[in-house]
């Protein structure tokens, strides 16, 4: 029986790693590993023009590569460990001093005064030109169209695909985007294979008002196809199973085998502490952070309310809040009102397109997170905040208290008085803040990527031997 993991989706993916992404490269790179140790794994991806086609390793290996920037997967034992480099700006000012020390001391006082009140100026001119020269890298050379889904109707071949029988077929990307149910269910019958997909949320059919379009009947549809191809359907939390089941016994859908696997979040671990020239210079300031998309369903707006609040009542030595992630579906106003508001100017910040490297850093250095979001299937900033050791102020909703258990204090996503409470607690009660992160270090234990990828692939070979 030889096990096929679909990497369809990271082979197309251009960004840093996010929720899924990072789930489909970890368990990628934990089949590397183990193909190194003599197990029957091979990769495989889909487009409609030609179907499921086969992948090298090698190629595997250079996306995961590509994805996770200069640094190499932990899992992914052929690849080169980078070496430690410093932060561009450290390089520049290296640079400055030892020219400016060859010049006379009243003109390099001038010149060092001069640089210092531009400072801001220079390091956004360097974030900027970096990321031109990522845009035009992305221009020049754009991914192939190869693993680009293409959705005009094709008819393809049944016995053209790589299976045989009694394959496992494993996928745990964005299978609503770049997949055909239907047919991989055709295959699946004339092969003779088992599948294996997977389920994050229902999000799009229980709050549809949240998502981009009229999605609720698109992704009704699409469960209950996920319902009828899978063999197994692995979900990220005991909430999303018993969501998912609810759903598809309302479909009339079958419930197959329905195994929870728990999201890793042990990235501080896997990353060395090399830190850009755009985060760099917030290493040195007080900061919390929200690491999240932003769409209208993490609610990033109750941080921004509460936080004007703060401002407006003279709350001191307020720390920057930080939001690192890429803008979504339907925040523009909301982005606008960031820009245009002068209460916030000094002190909120948003950042995109942040490295795993970047992103260690800032879960490293903050003093606690924020995490609002009114729905998730599992919620895993909250897994990477409590494995950095650092509290998390969190919502109540859906699935998020599983993650933290009883190590933390969950707020109602709607209620901006207590979010302002609590914000306000952990930022002047250091003693507070401190015997929080005492019950983290104490109480909770990092489940490692490894062991996510680990349960993703014995969950099948299990289900289908026994």
């Amino acid at each position: 029986m030889t096990t096929w993991f679909d990497v369809t989706t990271i082979l197309a993916w251009q960004r840093p790693a996010v929720g899924i992404i990072r789930t489909e490269t970890e368990c990628a790179g934990y089949a590397l590993s183990e193909i190194s140790n003599g197990a029957d794994i091979k990769f495989c991806s889909f487009d409609n023009a030609s179907g499921f086609t086969k992948v090298s390793a090698a190629e595997v290996a250079g996306t995961l590569k590509r994805i996770s920037g200069d640094h190499a997967q932990a899992t992914v034992g052929i690849l080169s460990r980078q070496p430690h480099k410093k932060a561009l700006e450290t390089q520049l000012k290296e640079i400055a001093l030892i020219i400016t020390s060859r010049l006379p001391s009243r003109v390099r006082g001038v010149l060092y005064q001069a640089f210092q009140r531009r400072r801001s100026a220079i390091v956004e001119a360097l974030v900027s030109f970096r990321h031109f020269r990522l845009a035009l890298s992305l221009f020049l050379k754009p991914a192939s169209n190869k693993f680009i889904s293409n959705k005009t109707n094709t008819s393809l071949i049944l016995e053209e695909s790589p299976f045989k029988k009694d394959d496992c077929y494993i996928s745990v990307g964005l299978d609503w985007d770049n997949k055909d149910l239907p047919y991989l269910y055709s295959l699946k019958k004339h092969v003779g294979m088992k599948v294996v997909l997977c389920c994050y949320d229902i999000i799009p059919v229980r709050l549809p008002h949240l998502c981009v379009g009229d999605v609720a009947a698109k992704f009704a549809n699409y469960f209950s196809d996920v319902a009828w191809c899978a063999d197994q359907i692995l979900c990220i939390s005991e909430y999303t199973r018993t969501d998912l089941k609810l759903l598809l016994e309302e479909l009339g859908a079958p419930v197959p085998d329905m195994p929870v696997i728990k999201l890793g979040g042990d990235i501080l671990q896997q990353k060395s502490p090399e830190t850009s020239v755009e985060v760099f210079p917030l290493l040195e300031k007080k900061f919390v952070l929200f690491v999240s998309t932003i769409e209208r369903r993490k609610n990033h707006e109750i941080l921004y309310r509460a936080y004007t609040r703060l401002i407006n009542k003279g709350v001191e030595n307020l720390p920057l809040l930080v939001f690192v992630g890429m803008p979504g579906w339907g925040v523009n106003d909301f982005l606008k009102d960031l820009e245009l508001d002068p209460r916030v100017k000094d002190y909120i910040k948003v950042l995109s397109n942040v490295s795993d490297s970047d992103l260690v850093a800032l879960y490293r250095n903050c003093m606690f997170t924020l995490f609002p979001s009114l729905y998730e299937g599992w919620g895993l900033p909250v897994a990477e905040s409590l494995a950095a050791g650092k509290y998390c102020l969190a919502s109540n909703a859906a699935s998020i208290p599983e993650v933290g258990g009883t190590l933390l204090d969950y707020i109602d996503p709607w209620d901006i008085l207590s979010w302002e409470s609590e914000l306000e607690k952990y930022i002047t009660d250091s003693e507070a803040l401190r015997l929080k992160e005492k019950y983290i270090k104490n109480g909770y234990r990092v489940v490692p990527w490894y062991e996510t990828a680990e349960s993703v692939f014995s969950n099948a070979v299990k289900s289908f031997t026994s």
